[in-house]
């Protein structure tokens, strides 16, 4: 903490960059450095042939939750998890060779190299380093081959340093084909074996053209399904929507032409129905890639049946397929079981159907199927609400929290990760009938202002009209921009793109409801303003801000990372430019956000620390913002 904290400078965020930084000079001192790096590095070694698991290394194993049959894909996923304070290097995975023996391995992702057959193990090379509180996933994808009860472990290794954890995998015989005499009476059958009809076909991914910096790029994907012969496609919202920093230009249909294969890309289509509550939509093919006619009933793709979620009970078998963002390009499928049922008002107690399949992202939008080949549901985002989960597969290709560098603490509709949960077809179905009626209607979400109420009340502990300076606001100016005090307002202008500047109170408050008038004085299109608290310095504080263009969020800096607490979410009623009542609440029970009284984020940060308390400005792609706010209210609840 600067010893003038208390008397601060106004906050300049930079872009900016961090890491070490090691210099050896010519001549002698070469010699040095090349001594230090022998000494510092043979102590190492010699530490390391000690043995042991590696210091912060956690490993989880995800194998299929059930028998895989003889010719199917499957994949076992490697969750490498950094708990320690320095960065792990993983140098080698090690795999049982009776796994490799029934089974072939297709893709491993991200490339390793297989190295040493160790007699019942063998070795994948690698080079992952992953830094503190990090998290790497190794995926390896298989064709099983014959049929086996494999028990092992899987073995990671860090230099010398060893962890590893059990798994099993039982792989099953194809179900036996028994030919008939067509002279005999035909005879009843029993119910389908699971896993008897897959509609791979059925199933396309969807890619969504976004365009940054005047280009137009691949930003994610997602799955769907198809539900009619002309080329309507189920799918999430979020696979085919545009969000705060990227703005989907079209979307891209590829075409599942073989299990085998990676799909083709073949057509453009457009949103006929969305509803972002619900997180689904339907889109349908509107030209092939050279803008002709899309003749999408000559590919004689069968339409997946509609099956009932309704009826579902627990324990019912379900398949999952769709193309996942880890572990491979092909399609893939994955088996489960229903394992629960979620509520959501007005949606009821089947507002999302749980199930035991590990969902890995790229299937989000994809099929949930019967064993008979019906689909009743869509593999969803939300999850089941017990832990944070990510969903469609994308690239990072912006710099969204405006640190200078774009890596994987920029946002972007998140790659990897797993679902475990499933919007049910009865929910879908409107907007299926609606789409196949013809008709169009996109339902962005609206925020929370349609369900409750946020109007401070209280004893007011501390105000400011900003007739002067009385109360030290940090002032000043550089040529990036500045804060001021004047004609009864707080001024923050930022004169460059991806920037912003804060000014605080020098005392500190808990839990208490902050209240101010904003309006833009200059707009720009996509500035962002509103309120940091808990602020302890320029790497420890929490913002909550609106955007110009109708966005809000909650993020904070903690210890110098950036971390989103409520992601960028569009609300109408904020997309007007204002002026505007804001309030918020800061404390470590609540984080809340709200404007003209409603209510728009309502969170819980159990890091929260009481801080200081201020307001903030910053530019996105356009410089020279301006906001002035008026008035100034600290309450106690």
């Amino acid at each position: 903490m600067d010893a003038n904290f208390y008397n601060p400078e106004p906050e300049e965020k930079k872009k900016k960059t961090s890491g070490w930084l090691i210099g050896c000079g010519a001549g002698a001192l070469v010699t040095i450095c090349v001594v230090a790096f022998v000494i510092l590095g043979g102590f190492a070694g010699i530490l390391a042939l000690f043995g042991g698991d590696p210091e912060g290394l956690e490993l989880t194993v995800n194998t299929p939750s059930s028998q895989v049959l003889v010719g199917e894909n499957f994949e076992i996923s490697i969750e490498l998890s950094n708990a320690g304070t320095k960065n792990i290097n993983i140098s080698e995975i090690q795999l049982p060779n009776n796994l490799l023996s029934n089974a072939l391995v297709t893709r491993v992702t991200p490339m390793g190299i297989e190295g040493m057959d160790y007699g019942d193990q063998t070795g994948y090379e690698f080079d992952l380093a992953i830094a503190p509180t990090g998290k790497e996933i190794v995926v390896f994808s298989f064709e099983a081959l014959q049929p086996g009860d494999i028990s092992g472990s899987v073995d990671v290794s860090v230099g010398t340093k060893m962890t590893s954890q059990d798994l099993r995998v039982i792989i099953s015989s194809a179900p036996e084909v028994i030919e008939t005499d067509e002279t005999e009476e035909p005879q009843e059958t029993e119910e389908p074996m699971l896993g008897d009809v897959i509609p791979y076909h059925s199933v396309v991914q969807i890619i969504a053209l976004v365009e940054i910096d005047g280009e137009l790029v691949q930003g994610w994907w997602g799955s769907g399904t198809v539900v009619s012969e002309d080329g309507l496609i189920l799918t999430n919202a979020h696979v085919v929507l545009s969000d705060r920093y990227y703005d989907v230009e079209d979307l891209m249909v590829a075409i599942t032409v073989a299990q085998d294969l990676p799909p083709e890309p073949m057509f453009y289509a457009d949103i006929l129905q969305v509803d972002a509550n619900l997180d689904l939509a339907v889109i349908k093919v509107r030209s092939d890639l050279n803008g002709g006619t899309p003749n999408f009933e000559a590919l004689e793709i069968d339409p997946v049946p509609l099956g009932s979620s309704d009826t579902l009970q627990l324990g019912d078998e379900l398949i999952i397929i769709g193309y996942p963002s880890i572990g491979g390009e092909t399609i893939t499928l994955t088996r489960g079981e229903v394992s629960g049922f979620t509520a959501e008002e007005p949606y009821g107690n089947r507002a999302f159907i749980k199930t035991s399949a590990t969902i890995s992202g790229g299937n989000s939008g994809g099929l949930a199927a019967t064993p008979q080949g019906e689909i009743i549901g869509v593999p969803t985002k939300l999850g089941s609400g017990d832990e944070e989960v990510e969903y469609v597969d994308c690239r990072r290709l912006a710099d969204t929290n405006r640190d200078g560098t774009i890596d994987e603490n920029d946002s972007c509709v998140p790659t990897g990760g797993f679902i475990n949960a499933i919007r049910p077809i009865t929910l879908a179905q409107p907007l299926i009938d609606a789409a196949k009626a013809g008709e169009v209607a996109i339902e962005e979400e609206m925020g929370g202002e349609e369900e409750e109420e946020f109007d401070p009340s209280g004893s007011v502990i501390f105000s400011d009209d900003f007739s002067n300076n009385a109360n030290d606001w940090a002032v000043g100016s550089s040529e990036n921009g500045g804060i001021d005090v004047m004609n009864g307002q707080l001024t923050i202008d930022v004169n460059v793109d991806g920037y912003y500047f804060w000014t605080f109170l020098s005392d500190t408050y808990d839990r208490k409801d902050l209240v101010t008038h904003s309006q833009v004085l200059n707009p720009v299109g996509d500035g962002d303003y509103g309120f940091v608290c808990g602020v302890l310095d320029e790497d420890n504080f929490t913002a909550l801000e609106i955007s110009e263009d109708g966005y809000y969020i909650i993020w904070k800096y903690e210890n110098g990372e950036y971390i989103s607490l409520v992601d960028w979410s569009y609300s109408e009623m904020i997309a007007g430019g204002g002026p505007f009542k804001m309030a918020a609440y800061c404390g470590p029970d609540r984080l809340a956000l709200a404007v003209n009284d409603v209510l728009l984020a309502d969170t819980y940060d159990p890091n929260y620390v009481a801080g200081s308390v201020g307001l903030i400005a910053g530019t996105y792609e356009n410089p020279n913002l301006s906001v002035g706010f008026d008035d100034f209210y600290i309450l106690e609840p």
